[in-house]
């Protein structure tokens, strides 16, 4: 079975290659199913909910439990919030309401919320042709 990672309201820095690390909140066993180059499916939200199969990426590290509170200034990029703050207007009104405009201080916030998630790190190996957004 292939193994999906699903990048929802992030999708578009995703595609756009703007986007090379995510936080999850996974069990330890779901973890330890994700290792250093595994070739993973990226899907513009969960399969379940008609999700498709927009791009693939490579992993350049095992997932590692990390707090929030440790993620460094240059995840603001590498989660995607630089590019969906600069394109903040493209955002729904239910994502602005959830996460706000993805600007410096919403980052700041997440860093302060005191959770701790798997840190995903990979690089896009590659974006489908029928990749658009919804």
């Amino acid at each position: 079975m292939a193994k999906i990672i699903s990048f929802a309201y992030t999708t578009p820095a995703l595609l756009a290659g703007r986007k090379t690390c995510t936080r999850r909140d996974w069990d330890a066993a779901y973890a330890a199913r994700f290792h250093r180059g595994d070739l993973v499916r990226a899907y513009d939200r969960s399969p379940r909910f008609g999700g498709r199969h927009v791009a693939d990426i490579v992993l350049t590290a095992d997932p590692v439990l990390e707090p929030i509170a440790q993620m460094p200034a240059s995840d603001y990029e590498a989660e995607g919030f630089a590019y969906l703050h600069e394109h903040a207007g493209a955002l729904s009104r239910a994502t602005v309401q959830r996460f706000g405009t993805f600007a410096w201080e919403d980052f700041e916030r997440w860093r302060q919320s005191g959770v701790q998630m798997w840190v995903v790190r990979f690089r896009l190996e590659r974006v489908l042709g029928n990749a658009k957004m919804r």
